[in-house]
């Protein structure tokens, strides 16, 4: 069964491809969902995002408690808000329809735009004018502006004159690839430099470890793997190939991981994208990474 889909999934322009990850917008407007639909779940991620809500309300899902009782949800998010990394899976809810974009920025970049260490803000979601003043600030805050048609367009056309000679447009599609060209850098940018060194400008570039961003750099390795399984075969990807091929020890490691990552073992998390409408962003997330695998063995 194919879902109807209301995200749309954005890739930078390539002078941005180093500071913006990706980004998916969502507009439910003018669909009829219940209220189990009109939840949103997300995985696990090393990078921060900056949200604009422009039309509607959403509330993060506080405590899930069980199915037979209605969740805890927390007041309604401001209009732009600033997510650190967060080491654990999240959710969210809206009580009708809703239009917004959620940007998701290479963490060491995003830190030298906002000026500010990732690390305080791990896990934690916080109105983005607690962060930034002056013009940076009204920079973001244009982009909800007006009707809010093409924000992701408006957002790269503020953020490239900023960006410019920053780093240079190098496009990082994956997290592997990401991780691996921060490793390097992070080696090689002070010569004579020892590991130790080179592992606490890591950690202070994206708030996290690299063993830290290996757990979601093999999840997605298995999502792409899951992915190219499901589109060859037609069928249920083999969970004991996608681990020997994404590179984990057994099934079991890849059940671990997917769990730390999602909150959900493997096999159930592909039937939910599958037949759920909540789980549209993974939707999304696979076919971008099934496209990005292709493009890079092509």
């Amino acid at each position: 069964m194919t879902l109807p889909t209301s995200a749309r999934l954005h890739l930078p322009r390539p002078a941005l491809g180093d500071c913006v990850y990706m980004a998916v917008e969502r507009d439910t407007r003018g669909r009829s969902l219940t209220d189990a639909e009109r939840f949103n779940h997300y995985p696990a991620t090393p990078l921060p995002m900056v949200s604009w809500i422009f039309e509607g309300e959403l509330h993060m899902v506080v405590d899930a408690l069980s199915d037979s009782a209605p969740p805890v949800l927390s007041p309604a998010l401001a209009r732009v808000v600033f997510s650190g990394p967060h080491r654990r899976p999240s959710a969210s809810w809206s009580p009708g329809p809703v239009h917004a974009l959620s940007v998701a920025f290479h963490s060491d970049a995003l830190s030298r735009l906002l000026g500010i260490s990732l690390e305080p803000y791990l896990d934690q979601i916080v109105p983005l004018q607690q962060l930034v003043d002056g013009a940076l600030l009204d920079k973001f805050l244009q982009v909800g502006l007006a009707d809010a048609r093409d924000p992701f367009h408006r957002l790269e056309e503020a953020l490239q004159p900023m960006w410019q000679g920053a780093q240079g447009g190098q496009t990082l599609p994956t997290l592997r690839g990401w991780v691996q060209s921060l490793a390097v850098r992070a080696a090689f940018s002070k010569p004579g430099a020892g590991l130790r060194q080179a592992q606490r400008r890591f950690k202070e570039w994206t708030g996290q470890s690299h063993r830290d961003l290996n757990l979601y750099v093999r999840t997605e390795q298995a999502m792409v793997r899951a992915t190219a399984q499901a589109h060859a075969r037609g069928t249920v990807p083999d969970l004991a190939t996608v681990a020997a091929e994404a590179g984990f020890a057994d099934q079991s490691h890849l059940g671990r991981d997917v769990r730390r990552v999602t909150g959900i073992p493997p096999r159930r998390l592909g039937e939910l994208m599958r037949s759920h409408e909540s789980f549209w962003f993974y939707r999304v997330l696979s076919e971008h990474l099934h496209h990005a695998a292709g493009q890079s063995t092509g």
